[in-house]
């Protein structure tokens, strides 16, 4: 069923992440082109929208595009790394925080800065972080995608290294389907880029979509 929407955001964003809090569609941060440059301005802005209007909720700690996010709880978004222009300069963010309607608060560190990855929400006690980008880059240096998979036990508060992808991706998707013949839930992971050591063609046969 599709709904009759036009909530207008204050701001033009890409790269943005959220999902449905409680009964209530949040929207945080993403980034977009700076006028009459070529540096992208990113946003640490999380909007609550419905069918009439976007409007600010909360600020997250730091600005980040291309981050990840899932809801825990029904009533939680967390959300996992992105990037960050600094003078300038690209910064990928280890860091995480969950939102709220209320605010944010900050959430356990990744074991390394990640941007332009997938989450899904295992069970209420584990999450699972997906692939993405884990260095820092620019034009002039080649994307650095992952095939690595990772666990977060939200009980002991830690991680564990998951099963590896077949491909490196970014840009990605994932979700828990069930094979209707085992009854077996799966975790799906589709699309994506793979640019790998093709800096100067990155659209080239190395790529995937």
């Amino acid at each position: 069923m599709c709904f009759d929407w036009h909530p207008d955001f204050e701001i033009s964003v890409v790269g943005a992440t959220g999902g449905l809090v409680g009964d209530t569609v949040i929207i945080c941060g993403g980034g977009w082109i700076v006028s009459g440059s070529d540096l992208m301005d990113q946003f640490d802005e999380c909007y609550s929208l419905t069918s009439e209007k976007a409007t600010i909720v909360t600020h997250m700690s730091v600005k980040r595009e291309n981050a990840a996010s899932i809801v825990l709880d029904g009533n939680i978004l967390w959300v996992t790394g992105g990037s960050g222009s600094v003078s300038g300069v690209v910064v990928q963010h280890a860091s995480t925080e969950y939102v709220t309607l209320a605010g944010t608060m900050l959430g356990p560190n990744l074991p390394q800065a990640l941007t332009n990855h997938a989450m899904v929400a295992i069970n209420k006690t584990c999450s699972m972080v997906i692939g993405g980008i884990s260095a820092d880059y620019s034009a002039t240096t080649y994307f650095n995608e992952q095939d690595r998979t990772l666990f977060y036990d939200h009980n002991e508060g830690e991680w564990i290294t998951g099963p590896s992808l077949i491909q490196a991706r970014m840009n990605h998707a994932a979700g828990i389907v069930t094979d209707e013949v085992t009854d077996e839930s799966l975790v799906a992971v589709t699309g994506g880029r793979y640019y790998g050591e093709s800096a100067n063609c990155p659209y080239g046969k190395k790529s995937i979509w």
